[in-house]
């Protein structure tokens, strides 16, 4: 093997070998609960510039770069509504992910969330930009603690806490108008 073989990859490379190795983990480990007992969630980590968020790992049909079509503002439009992107022969309504937690636009999105179809959200197909994908971890639980959004806090083994994002409750009449 010669040292080039060793270098550790870069960029986008280093995060798809990262996820794989992290889903081969996490795939090998089904069926053998935690050792406490307690049930485990994995959440797709996200910096929604500068906040950390996970969205359940289940919720979440594909991580890709930020590509979608502008589409012209309808007034009736839901806050956050960046345009839309076509993916095998479905068309999934973009979303701004820190407008609708209540912030400010993302300047340059750098990355977006394909959601699965989920019957409870009447938009249909979803797809959320972030400003990067983190990885994928695991939460001991159901987080709580509720923030002034209403959306729960957990903390990791590492000590940081997240916003952990439901898409059925971010997408609710509460919050997003329809």
């Amino acid at each position: 093997m010669t040292h080039a073989d060793m270098t550790p990859p870069a960029g986008r490379e280093a995060f798809a070998r990262r996820v794989l190795h992290e889903r081969a983990r996490i795939m090998a480990a089904r069926g053998q609960g935690p050792a406490d007992g307690t049930a485990g969630r994995l959440l797709v980590m996200l910096d929604l510039a500068g906040q950390a968020c996970g969205v359940d790992l289940h919720a979440v049909l594909r991580v890709t770069d930020p590509v979608w079509s502008d589409m012209p503002r309808r007034p009736d439009c839901p806050p956050g509504v960046r345009g839309v992107h076509g993916y095998q022969g479905d068309l999934y309504t973009v979303f701004d992910l820190s407008i609708l937690l209540g912030g400010a636009p993302l300047e340059q999105p750098g990355v977006m969330l394909l959601l699965r179809s989920v019957s409870s959200i009447p938009l249909g197909r979803i797809a959320l930009l972030a400003s990067a994908a983190l990885g994928t971890a695991e939460i001991a639980g159901t987080p709580t603690p509720l923030t002034p959004s209403g959306f729960p806090q957990a903390s990791l083994p590492d000590g940081r806490s997240l916003t952990v994002i439901d898409p059925a409750r971010l997408f609710s009449s509460r919050y997003v108008g329809v």
